[in-house]
């Protein structure tokens, strides 16, 4: 085991530290780059539909305002969602 009280092998010691943290942070930001590049060539290649409604309206008209204040200057909030007959959208992926 080399001695740690001499320079010569405390400056190789360090230098070997700095290499390999060096080569860590290398290795960190290849895999980074590798991850997000594997990202977008998946995002791309399932592409969604942009015509798809994501909030489609809703049918039914309302009966009133959904917000309003009474006589005692409270505010009342009504449901404004009402149910309707169509299909749920569950998916906008387009094949």
């Amino acid at each position: 085991m080399p001695s740690t009280s001499s320079a010569s092998s405390r400056t190789r010691r360090g230098h070997s530290d700095f290499v390999r943290s060096l080569l860590l942070k290398a290795a960190a930001t290849a895999l980074t780059i590798a991850a997000a590049a594997a990202a977008i060539v998946h995002v791309n290649g399932h592409l969604k539909t942009t015509s798809a409604p994501l909030h489609p309206a809703v049918l039914g008209s309302s009966a009133g305002p959904a917000v309003s204040v009474g006589s005692d200057g409270r505010l009342h909030l009504a449901p404004s969602v009402r149910t309707g007959s169509a299909a749920a959208v569950t998916s906008t992926y387009a094949s």
